[in-house]
């Protein structure tokens, strides 16, 4: 059409990397290479280095047709956006580009370029080769309109841009019609590449099966449809566009595009396209630029993959407060790419179930190997376990025949005491090492049954035939029975028995001294201490004890091994108690403990899995050493121990998968690895190795699922998920996994034994899942989990646990009104919520916290308690009373058991911005810029080591906005940079209520000027 109007079209589209030519030389060959294709022809010569203008101004440079005719440039640059995206990614680009801008504008307004200008100045006769009344050429612009407003800014330099402009409007089904109909019927008049039926046939299915009168068709969908029809037209070797090739569904067609534009790139880059340009339920989601280069590169996808993407119009890439971001070219992706990442999934999981298969039938056949060789050896120590009983029992007969037989006793004894001895030794080494080795094959039930015998044993030998050997084996017997009935679930025996052993070894120990009851001893100690752990009870002082007592024999180089077991066991539990608080005194304190346990568990044959119980002391070590270090800040060195620590627990747990101390310690590793990756504000790999600690916590309660401390850190697992999918914006899979957690503290909790903490851990989880709930407006949700939590917190629960009466049961009944608070906060009653709360606050005076536990608890219940009532008072205008609550809530942050999973930095942050709002309304404006300009400066270091932890930017504006309070001369800079972290909020957070109170909020004082009103 345009060829018929006596035009010269030429179809461009600038490149502007650095193996291409300048983007006038490009402009240059293009206009060449048609001249010479034989259907036109040229007079002049174009010169190297000229400009466009030049080159289109020659006084005898003219196209003309092969019948003469003269024929007008019609230059079409499309995907002209290109300029802004692309083009801006290095300075090479943006300088070439700003070169291509200024040649273009001389050309459009028919203005001599200023190098030429400059050489005419010196040498006239120049002007003799151009023609400069000349103007027989035209420019077409084409780009996308989201990109007009760069496309504006051009006007200083191009005026001519906006007098003539068309849009591209959604067609009617008439005009779609002809804009398949056309260009093909043209292209080859009398062999049309697509009949009217067909034509109509696709414009009905661009449509969504509209009629041609009432469809409005998209063009850019429509165009997409006919590209890959003739694409499907030109690979099947066909004349023209049929109506089978239409056969397929949209989506068959728009998949053949993504997995074509895919085809030559990585898996990786389709992984991150579909994992991070795609919310979880299928919405379009971008990403800075530098991060999805970041991301690619990492991936091994080549440099220029990026451009590639963006040329074959799959990704785009716009520019947002300053910063380039990418997203897919348009919503009708979004389908094919999510059903990609769906069948991905699938596929995953489908293989990953097959590899754990493998890897877990690999296991079964190597512990059928290992389970034959030990129940060869268990039946053979049966056998002579049973020929011992049976000694012992002949050996007391004989004794007792002894009495009424002087003559024959003496000889009598003498073999009864050489048998009696014979069958305690055998026994000691049932009761130690084969113990031990039935241990790690998971056998707690045979242990249980042979330990049992042994106790009946001891407890029916005469006092006068107990010596110290005797005694120290019915302490070991006892303890034996002790732990395996702790994993078995029979906690309250257990301790009977642990506390017995104990009792023993302390009055045997007041007249033998000797190493072997020493041992023996601190054993007992660390036994019990590993039973009050799994009651929620004091394991300190215990732990303490085998640590004092064992020091001086563990730590040399000869130790007996079970000597130096219980004293890296009980500097295991030293260091875990540290671990559990964000004081930089304790977790210096553990990385001492575990420091030391590292170094005497790692032995040649501990690392080769050659002692399983020793290499699960390593590896338990490993994970809490790696703990203390994140918590402290050394990521680099925790992240190093913890995946050393992986290693060994992953070859113990490969070799004794039954074990369960094993599967205990690469659960804890995975989840350390997790939290230090959470910490380095990673969520995406935070996730998955949550999700690994979670899959391993599943393994290690099948083995034993009464097992109250299997389950209770099943919960912690299933509670750092929770956490992680949080921080990654995956609001409903956090919800879902922190209800998993909340029903397991409950099992635990509920078990006998279970004690004041796996309740406590409920409470925490009630209020933290009803202050989620509350966020995202679910009030059924929040009824049906203070239902769940009510299961184990009734007043019968707590009394069965003899708590009723306990500061515990006052902060239970607190955590049970935060819901109901926090709903009424959520929906505007501030009014109720402050009244809720304050209810709450008061029943808590009533009753005094003893202990370190209560102590944390009360801690806890003022933090969020304390925290909302500032909310509210907030809100109300009640900015003294806002000040007075947020001071409590940031007391009680030092102390508060949510810093099991949260950054304690963000908590006080976020205490810290409320207070310091309250203090700014309140004209203190001192004392809040003192609060919060710590707090800004943490933010500022912590978005720039943020890699997707989608809260940390809404934290940081929230700090903003109260530093904008304090501090006028750079409030309209700290709004303007608040009010940008805001509006780039994914949209599952920024749909959220609390999130529009803080745009509102924000926006507000943007509009205020001086004159900032209380919002």
């Amino acid at each position: 059409a345009l060829r018929s109007q006596g035009y010269f079209p030429v179809y461009l589209r600038v490149d502007y990397g650095h193996d291409s030519p300048e983007p006038a030389e490009q402009i240059k060959q293009a206009i060449g290479k048609a001249a010479t294709t034989g259907e036109w022809t040229q007079t002049g010569v174009a010169s190297s280095g000229e400009s466009i203008w030049e080159f289109l101004h020659h006084r005898d440079d003219v196209l003309k047709d092969s019948s003469g005719a003269t024929l007008i440039p019609l230059l079409i640059f499309d995907q002209f956006e290109e300029l802004f995206t692309l083009a801006q990614s290095d300075e090479f680009g943006r300088t070439r580009a700003a070169k291509f801008i200024e040649e273009l504008s001389d050309l459009v307004e028919n203005r001599p370029p200023k190098a030429l200008e400059t050489k005419l100045e010196t040498d006239e006769s120049i002007a003799e080769r151009f023609d400069f009344s000349r103007s027989d050429y035209r420019v077409v612009i084409a780009l996308r309109e989201d990109y007009l407003a760069p496309l504006e800014s051009l006007k200083k330099m191009m005026p001519s841009l906006s007098q003539n402009r068309l849009r591209l409007a959604p067609m009617t089904g008439s005009q779609a019609l002809e804009a398949v109909l056309q260009p093909g019927n043209r292209l080859r008049p009398g062999k049309p590449l697509v009949s009217e039926e067909v034509a109509e046939a696709i414009v009905r299915f661009v449509a969504g099966g509209s009629e041609l009168a009432n469809a409005e068709v998209e063009p850019s969908l429509l165009s997409l449809i006919c590209r890959e029809l003739n694409e499907q037209r030109i690979a099947q070797h066909r004349a023209e566009i049929s109506q089978d090739l239409l056969a397929g569904s949209h989506d068959t067609i728009l998949s053949t595009f993504y997995e074509r534009s895919l085809a030559d790139q990585p898996e990786s880059a389709r992984r991150i396209i579909e994992d991070d340009l795609l919310t979880e339920s299928g919405y379009r989601e971008n990403l800075a630029e530098e991060s999805l280069l970041r991301r690619f590169q990492a991936a091994g996808a080549a440099s220029d993959a990026l451009a590639k993407l963006v040329n074959r119009r799959l990704l785009r890439i716009e520019e947002r407060l300053d910063v380039r971001r990418v997203e897919l070219t348009h919503d009708v992706l979004t389908g094919v790419v999510k059903a990609s990442r769906d069948q991905r999934h699938e596929r995953e999981a489908r293989e990953a179930t097959e590899r754990a298969l493998a890897e877990q039938r690999e296991r079964e056949n190597a512990a059928r190997r290992a389970l034959r060789r030990a129940r060869t050896i268990a039946a053979g120590c049966a056998a002579l376990a049973l020929l011992a009983l049976a000694a012992m029992v002949a050996a007391v007969l004989s004794v007792q025949r002894a009495r009424h037989a002087e003559e024959v006793a003496r000889q009598t004894r003498a073999v009864s005491e050489q048998a009696r001895q014979e069958a305690e030794g055998l026994l000691s080494f049932l009761t130690d090492d084969f113990v031990s080795e039935l241990e790690t094959f998971g056998r707690y039930q045979t242990i249980a049954e042979l330990s049992q015998r042994e106790i009946d044993y001891f407890q029916n030998l005469p006092p006068q035939l107990k010596d110290p050997e005797t005694v120290r084996s019915g302490a070991l017997a006892l303890m034996n029975h002790a732990e395996a009935l702790q994993y078995l679930g029979n906690l309250d025996a257990a301790a009977k028995n642990a506390t017995e052993a104990v009792a023993l070894l302390e009055a045997l120990r007041r007249t033998d001294r000797s190493e072997a009851t020493t041992i023996a001893l601190g054993r007992a100690y660390q036994v019990r201490s590993s039973i009050s752990g799994a009651q929620n009870a004091s394991v300190r002082a215990d732990a303490a004890r085998t640590v004092a007592l064992l020091r001086p024999i563990a730590r040399t180089s000869a130790s007996p091994v079970g000597a130096r077991r219980a004293y890296v066991e009980a500097l295991n539990t030293l260091g875990f108690q540290a671990t559990s608080t964000d004081q930089a005194e304790l977790n210096t304190e553990a990385v001492g403990f575990e420091r030391e346990a590292v170094r005497l568990a790692q032995q040649p044959g501990s690392r080769r899995g050659d002692d399983p119980k020793l290499a699960t002391d390593y590896a338990t070590a490993a994970a809490w050493l790696s703990l203390a270090l994140a918590n402290l800040g050394r990521s680099a060195e925790a992240l190093r121990v913890g995946r050393d620590g992986l290693a060994v627990a992953d070859q113990i747990v490969a070799q004794r998968p039954q074990y369960g101390e094993a599967v205990l310690a690469k659960e804890i590793l995975q989840s350390t690895l997790g939290q230090a990756a959470h910490n380095a504000f990673d969520p995406s790999d935070a996730v998955r190795l949550s999700m690994q600690s979670v899959q391993t916590g599943l393994a290690a309660v099948r083995l034993e699922p009464k097992n109250t401390e299997y389950v209770g850190d099943l919960a912690f697992m299933y509670g750092g998920l929770g956490v992680d999918l949080w921080a990654a914006g995956q609001l409903r899979d956090s919800l879902a996994y922190d209800r998993k957690a909340l029903d397991a503290f409950g099992q635990s909790g509920a078990s006998l034994g279970g004690g004041g903490y796996s309740l406590a851990g409920v409470s925490d989880y009630l209020a933290t899942m009803a202050y989620e709930q509350a966020l995202l407006d679910e009030p059924a949700g929040i009824s049906a989990t203070t239902k769940a939590a009510d299961a184990f917190t009734s007043p019968s629960m707590l009394r069965k646990l003899g708590l009723a009466g306990s500061y515990t049961e006052a902060f239970v009944d607190a955590m049970r009104s935060y819901p109901a608070a926090a709903l009424a906060y959520e929906r505007g009653d501030f009014a109720a919520a402050r009244h809720i709360v304050g209810d709450a606050l008061a029943s808590l005076q009533t009753r005094r916290p003893s202990g370190a536990l209560e102590i944390s608890l009360r801690d806890d219940a003022l933090y969020r308690l304390s925290d909302l009532e500032g909310h509210a008072e907030y809100a109300l205008g009640a900015f003294a009373a806002a000040e007075q609550a947020e001071r409590v809530a940031l007391r009680a942050t030092q102390g508060a058991a949510t810093y099991a999973f949260f950054d304690p930095r963000r908590t006080e942050g976020q205490v810290a911005t409320w207070l310091s709002m309250a203090l700014a309304r309140q004209g203190k404006r001192a004392q809040a810029a003192r609060t919060i300009d710590p707090v800004v400066t943490t933010y500022r270091r912590l978005e720039k080591q943020n890699h997707g932890d989608q809260w940390l930017p809404l934290e940081y504006a929230e700090a903003l906005y109260a530093q904008s309070l304090t501090d006028p001369a750079h409030r309209a800079a700290l709004l303007r940079q608040a009010s940008g972290l805001v509006a780039h909020l994914i949209p599952a957070i920024a749909r959220l209520h609390d999130t529009r109170e803080w745009r509102a909020r924000i926006e507000a004082a943007r509009h205020a000027g001086r004159g900032v009103t209380a919002q």
